[in-house]
């Protein structure tokens, strides 16, 4: 359990920003088969162009 929090504790900074960037580039382009998200968040609107 430890490793498994030591592991989070290293790389969740990084995971998020990922995630974050991953949602950004997907607001603007419709919905294909990799990035399917049925109902977008209204918080994602902010990164729209």
């Amino acid at each position: 359990m430890k490793k498994i929090k030591g592991l989070f504790l290293k790389y969740g900074t990084a995971l998020s920003a990922l995630a974050l960037v991953v949602g950004a580039m997907s607001v603007n382009s419709a919905c294909y088969v990799f990035y399917h998200q049925p109902k977008v968040p209204e918080s994602m609107n902010a990164y729209k162009k």
